[in-house]
């Protein structure tokens, strides 16, 4: 879903609002004239120089949805020098256990993760705006750029059908497909980019949430989730308890609090009876990020399973398959 609230981009005219481009759920096109990538499991961010007037000048970080990053991710600090001449690059911050990315690991901060940027597109080469040049020249600029240990470049493959093996193989999310002559379309969603997961993943908003059986509070032990559909009315979308552990429930459960508790169900579809059951209602503002196998037919997650906060992204619309 294409977003540009509260974009802040930076100061040149031509790149403002700079929001990162979108990949399509699509059929993967194959053959000449399109190159695969790893679909990384991290944050999409925009990295380029902090503004002269920052109180932390160097590097700045952007969410897909605007949202400043930079103090939240001080490991990749060293690619500050490789923006200071105002380049602007398009990349993913993972979190690696066991050389693999975990996005779990990355919304709880776990420190024994190792935390890296996967860069894969130049929208700004020094003070030059290159979104209007082609894929294919916009990796020879990345190629030539001396990145940091922090950080790696994805590579592009031309074997569609292999990359699709071995990501599942390795478990690694899935892949995305891209025109090689493609403009770069900042803030939009286009079919020059089309993805494939290899498990199906959603950002969901918490309408209420259940407690652990036998105890009267927090934190959760169950998740009442929806999403917005086209009208703007929140749809339910399910229970998710799976992936609740100690630490990520009270994480979630002290942004619930900070959302605020409502009287009613946020959602605009009534919640059955075995999902209301002790069911405590909040405002709809709290994202976590969840797993599932598929959706029933009547629009609930099958199987969710809870991966973590979402701080960097809209909540999916309730039409997403």
């Amino acid at each position: 879903m294409a977003t540009r609230r509260g974009a802040q981009g930076w100061e040149d005219g031509s790149l403002r609002p700079m929001l990162p481009q979108a990949a399509t759920a699509a059929d993967l096109p194959r053959g000449e004239g399109w190159g695969a990538e790893v679909k990384w499991d991290g944050y999409r961010v925009l990295l380029g120089p902090a503004p002269e007037r920052s109180r932390r000048p160097g590097l700045r970080l952007l969410s897909r949805t605007g949202q400043d990053l930079t103090a939240r991710f001080p490991q990749v600090a060293p690619l500050a020098d490789l923006v200071a001449d105002g380049s602007v690059l398009d990349g993913e911050v993972v979190s690696l256990l066991d050389g693999r990315p975990d996005f779990s690991a990355l919304a709880s901060g776990d420190p024994a993760a190792v935390v890296r940027v996967v860069v894969f597109d130049v929208l700004r080469h020094g003070t030059a705006d290159v979104t209007a040049e082609p894929l294919t020249a916009r990796r020879e600029r990345l190629a030539g750029l001396p990145l940091p240990a922090c950080a790696a470049r994805s590579e592009l493959f031309d074997d569609v059908d292999a990359l699709l093996v071995a990501t599942e193989q390795q478990g690694v999310e899935g892949v995305v497909v891209k025109r090689l002559a493609s403009p770069y379309r900042a803030g939009t969603r286009s079919g020059d980019w089309r993805k494939h997961a290899h498990r199906r993943r959603r950002t969901v908003l918490v309408g209420g949430w259940r407690p652990v059986e036998g105890r009267p509070g927090p934190p959760p032990g169950s998740l009442l989730v929806g999403a917005p559909d086209a009208h703007g009315d929140l749809r339910f979308l399910g229970r998710a308890g799976s992936g609740l552990g100690a630490a990520l429930a009270h994480a979630v459960g002290s942004r619930i609090a900070d959302a605020g508790d409502r009287g009613t169900s946020p959602f605009a579809d009534a919640v059955p009876a075995v999902d209301r059951r002790g069911a405590r209602w909040c405002e709809a503002r709290v994202r976590v990020e969840v797993a599932y196998r598929e959706r029933t037919g009547g629009g609930r997650l099958r199987h969710p399973v809870v991966l973590g906060l979402r701080e960097d992204a809209e909540p999916d619309p309730w039409e997403d398959a």
